[in-house]
């Protein structure tokens, strides 16, 4: 089971005694393993006195508090507050109720056993709306048993890595936190509960809240509510025209290969299956990365790169790093250090002048997110000619130019398997080709070394 669980009954003062009623439904030894059970009351003044009943409900239950809620307006409106509380209180779960039939405060020990076999998320369920539910799964590509029901008990770390008060005020609110769960792969578990269904749920409404999500990921809108916290950014990338791909494609096999930037080591084990070795350098904890990894090196690329290595490396990999470096002369300089006179820098960035963000500026929107061209973390922007002048002004010569697909993979949540969305990427890698500045999403340059005067400081 979760740790400190906090149950949050939410209602106004009119409301004194069906809040209290709530609380006494609460199994005497759930509520005892309780934390706390918070009675949060919106609409109320804190200088107003605060209802007799819940004063003696406070007196009776020791882990019972009233706290005022002046602002929390609306049925997601409060749940932020609600929310909110749990996290400045570090709580590690928290369940929330409403005295009416939607709620079964009876049941909280059944969703608190769902938490404790691992689900991060856990609703409470019933079996009408059949309708409702088939339409949100077939858009969403979900299997949720109940949309509709705001029963529900949430684990604290997932709330600290979704936006949920740019979330909508109104009854929206769940589907919202639904869809951020999916962005985030929050695992789900439904409940199977005696409790009423909302008949008042606004499917129309909740369905052009999916919609509106979909067509966030094909970047035709964006909404600040989806941009959820991934923690790690970047997975493999398995269609043959994406920069993963490309990369592995032009190291020969027994190369060298230092990777600059190299995260997790996404790169590692394949390119130990065609015989390379490979030695990463990021500046994220060692006990993180892929054990297919030679060697790593904790580094900050904004600082001069020095490692306990020579000029021993067949290719330097740069992949989707220097739009993340300020200093980025300096490293560039720094990679000749490490290669091998013949050997050959193969780097990569995002184009900045793709279609869509063309349409977008036209459109008054420049919007920064999590991942993708406009990553939050990216300090500068490349265009297909910016980014070649930049790798030339280090000393380099370009041999060779790649540009890559849409990332219809991460687009559409595949596992690189799908038929559809591998010849939806190869159609687009052909526009890529014949019109870079224009449809390229990365641009990869393969370049040589054009000098070696530089001194040597180690």
């Amino acid at each position: 089971m979760p740790g400190r669980l906090v149950a949050l009954v939410l209602g106004s003062a009119a409301q004194a005694g069906a809040l209290v009623e709530s609380v006494e439904r609460i199994p005497p030894e759930v509520r005892q393993r309780l934390a706390e059970i918070t009675l949060l009351l919106h609409g109320r003044a804190t200088s107003e006195p605060l209802p007799a009943e819940l004063a003696r409900l406070c007196e009776r239950v020791p882990n019972a508090r009233v706290h005022r809620d002046e602002r929390g307006q609306g049925h997601g409106g409060r749940r932020k507050v609600a929310f909110e509380y749990a996290l400045q209180h570090e709580f590690d779960a928290l369940v929330v109720l409403e005295p009416d039939a939607r709620h079964a405060p009876e049941h909280i020990g059944a969703l608190w056993e769902a938490a404790g076999a691992g689900a991060e998320l856990v609703l409470a369920a019933t079996r009408g709306g059949a309708m409702s539910r088939a339409l949100h799964n077939v858009v969403l590509d979900l299997d949720v048993l109940d949309y509709a029901s705001p029963f529900r008990l949430i684990a604290c770390r997932v709330l600290r890595r979704i936006p949920f008060h740019l979330n909508e005020d109104g009854r929206g609110f769940d589907t919202e936190l639904l869809i951020q769960c999916r962005a985030l792969g929050v695992r789900t578990q439904a409940v199977e509960l005696d409790v009423a269904r909302d008949e008042g749920f606004p499917l129309a409404h909740s369905l052009r809240i999916a919609l509106g999500y979909r067509a966030h990921q094909l970047h035709l809108a964006r909404h600040g509510q989806f941009f959820v916290d991934h923690d790690v950014h970047y997975s493999l990338k398995h269609h043959p025209s994406s920069s993963h791909m490309q990369v592995l494609e032009a190291i020969r096999p027994g190369a060298l290969v230092l990777d600059l930037g190299c995260s997790q080591g996404l790169l590692a084990a394949p390119l130990r299956a065609k015989g390379a070795r490979v030695v990463g350098v990021d500046v994220g904890d060692p006990g993180r990365v892929s054990q297919s990894l030679d060697a790593y090196y904790q580094r900050d690329l904004e600082q001069p790169l020095d490692i306990p290595e020579g000029r021993v490396f067949d290719y330097v990999v740069c992949s989707d790093v220097i739009e993340h470096v300020v200093r980025r002369p300096e490293l560039l300089r720094s990679v000749r250090r490490y290669l091998k006179p013949d050997g050959r820098l193969l780097i990569s960035t995002p184009n900045v002048a793709i279609w869509f963000y063309r349409l977008s500026l036209l459109a008054g929107r420049f919007e920064y997110g999590p991942r993708g061209v406009l990553d939050e973390t990216h300090v500068h922007l490349f265009t297909r000619s910016t980014f070649r002048r930049e790798v030339e002004n280090a000393a380099f010569r370009v041999v060779r130019e790649r540009q890559t697909a849409l990332p219809f993979e991460v687009v559409f949540e595949s596992t690189g398997r799908s038929v559809v969305v591998h010849a939806l990427a190869s159609a687009y890698h052909a526009l890529a080709r014949l019109w870079p500045e224009l449809f390229a999403y990365q641009f990869l340059l393969e370049a040589e070394v054009g000098t070696l005067l530089e001194r040597d400081t180690r």
